[in-house]
């Protein structure tokens, strides 16, 4: 059945992009306004869900820390880094299924960086409260402001995802996985490999969310061909723009099996889908261009790197009745959930 999906989901992709893959002279169609997807009819992943530990035993509130939040260095327990790592990283009023989800791929991913992939940039701590480092992370305080009348609310809510995963981790191999997510993808996910090299569990597989699920999925950038021109230059060394040739700015455009950029030629230089998303500050590689009179418009689709689980897709299936669980063996490929305190006895 899973293959079914992904099969029917690349042909329906083809048939969508092969029209709009020749930039220049051909204009981008306006943006799609999906039917609302259909959802796997079994579960999604490739063990039962029965052979998932019980919860409540204590190991996040057992497991000291070191973080980096801002300048210090603080010792916390795994308990309540997740509670400001969780808070941070998904909206407290997504699924409960969803936050459950989010809180052992966090959790995963904090194992991974401590024990797997340590980071240079502070050996001093064991992990950091930066997003482009580690985990986003909130301290209380700031999750007051954040929050404001609703902070009692909230703040239970997270606790109780926390809680109600206590101690459960993704592995593959026998090691905590490199549970990487992003906010919401465009049809399909993203595949390790286009980005930073192959990892077996982060394969590209079939994601729910829509424009009817996601706050700005789609998003329009329109640049006046001089504003492109000096921001292409600015990170482009050696690309020549003509002024008098503008549609041959961009050629060579090539995509992912994902529908994502891969790569373009910009005057006559490579550069990577990754490379021109932070050139131009992009919200995704899901990258379409449309040439007009005086400008050049670059629609995006989605947001973030589209590497692992998906957190719109994530709550999408959560409001579908999935529990964190059957989701989480959805995005991570041929994963196993085992317990924490027995991954770190074999340290």
């Amino acid at each position: 059945m899973r293959l079914i999906l992904l099969v029917s989901l690349l042909l329906l992709s083809l048939a969508i992009l092969l029209p709009i893959l020749f930039v220049g002279q051909a204009d981008l169609p306006e943006p799609l306004q999906p039917e609302e997807p259909d959802m796997p009819e079994t579960t999604p992943g490739p063990e039962s869900v029965d052979t998932m530990p019980p919860v409540g035993t204590g190991q996040d509130a057992a497991l000291l820390l070191e973080v980096l939040v801002g300048d210090e260095v603080t010792v916390m327990s795994m308990e309540d880094f997740l509670y400001g790592a969780v808070a941070a990283e998904m909206p407290a009023r997504f699924h409960p299924e969803a936050l459950r989800a989010q809180a052992i791929a966090a959790r995963t991913y904090t194992l991974h960086r401590m024990f797997i992939s340590p980071s240079p940039r502070h050996p001093e701590a064991d992990v950091c409260g930066s997003y482009a480092c580690c985990k986003a992370f909130h301290p209380s305080e700031r999750l007051r402001e954040r929050w404001g009348m609703h902070y009692d609310h909230y703040s239970q809510i997270i606790r109780d995802a926390v809680a109600d995963t206590d101690g459960i981790i993704l592995i593959y191999g026998g090691i905590p996985i490199l549970a990487a997510f992003h906010s919401s993808s465009y049809g399909m996910t993203e595949t390790s490999s286009a980005i930073w090299g192959s990892v077996p569990y982060l394969q590209s597989v079939e994601t729910f969310e829509s424009v009817y699920d996601v706050p700005n999925y789609y998003e329009e950038t329109q640049l006046t061909f001089s504003a492109f021109r000096e921001t292409a230059l600015s990170g482009v060394p050696g690309a020549v723009l003509d002024p008098d040739d503008k549609p041959h700015w961009i050629s060579d455009v090539s995509y992912t099996d994902s529908g994502r950029l891969e790569s373009l030629n910009i005057g006559g230089v490579i550069v990577t889908g990754a490379q021109f998303r932070r050139l131009f500050g992009l919200r995704s590689t899901a990258i379409r261009f449309s040439f007009e009179a005086d400008s050049i418009t670059i629609t995006t689709g989605g947001y973030g790197h589209g590497v692992g689980m998906s957190q719109f897709g994530a709550n999408t299936m959560a409001n579908k009745g999935y529990p964190f669980a059957e989701i989480l063996l959805w995005y991570y490929t041929n994963v196993s959930f085992a317990w924490m305190d027995t991954i770190l006895l074999t340290e």
